[in-house]
């Protein structure tokens, strides 16, 4: 146990420390989705989508696209069950406001019910956005900032976009998730997120106008108000 020793062991640990810095240093992983958390809140429209598998299916696809400055939320689920042969279409929703919602039926019209929820009505979506609370359609950034730690990834493009990897692990009780996501260079907002169960989601369009397939006049109607 001479010199040699004594110098290896400083290095391993410095190297240990560094490393352990890396990860959890407010000014790597936390810094970035700190600021992605603070772009979010200024997002007014944007389109995001799930491809992965739930319990009761092999295959499942999720849109939802949300314009804050007309109050729409259109929001549509597909599944391929287990044992099915074609996607099925599960859920087909365009909420307008606080209290209007429009379903689609089978053969492709749309029937208006009154929509009551206190929460998941488009205004309550914007309202929860502006907040920096959005959870469900966009990464959860809270939970991931309270108990998330982060490790650098590579940069690259997504849908045309720079963005910088950040590999991300849940350490909550309710919560043992591990994935990526892909943050923009420029603007912060996430462009791509992973889970490792195989879940794989998207997002676009960030700000822009977006045409809807939903309920003939209603859009129209929305934009006016």
């Amino acid at each position: 146990m001479g010199r040699g020793f004594w110098i290896v062991a400083i290095l391993v640990g410095a190297l240990f420390f560094f490393g352990i810095g890396y990860v959890v240093s407010p000014a790597s992983g936390d810094a970035e989705f700190q600021k992605m958390l603070e772009a979010s809140t200024h997002v007014k429209s944007f389109r995001g989508v799930y491809v992965g598998s739930t319990q009761t299916s092999t295959h499942a696809e999720r849109l939802w696209e949300l314009d804050c400055n007309r109050g729409i939320l259109h929001k549509q689920t597909q599944e391929l069950p287990t044992g099915g042969n074609a996607l099925e279409l599960k859920e087909d929703l365009f909420v307008v406001g606080a209290d209007q919602k429009y379903t689609r039926n089978t053969d492709g019209t749309w029937q208006q019910s009154k929509y009551t929820a206190a929460q998941y009505s488009a205004s309550w979506y914007c309202d929860t956005m502006a907040q920096g609370n959005l959870r469900d359609i966009l990464p959860d950034f809270r939970a991931m900032l309270r108990s998330a730690t982060f490790g650098k990834g590579d940069k690259k493009t997504v849908n045309g976009l720079r963005c910088q990897d950040w590999k991300f692990t849940m350490h909550s009780k309710n919560s043992g998730v591990r994935g990526t996501v892909c943050i923009g260079l420029e603007d912060h907002l996430p462009y791509e997120m992973t889970t490792d169960d195989g879940g794989h989601y998207s997002y676009t369009d960030y700000n822009r106008s977006l045409q809807f397939d939903g309920p003939d006049g209603v859009q129209q109607a929305a934009s006016s108000n």
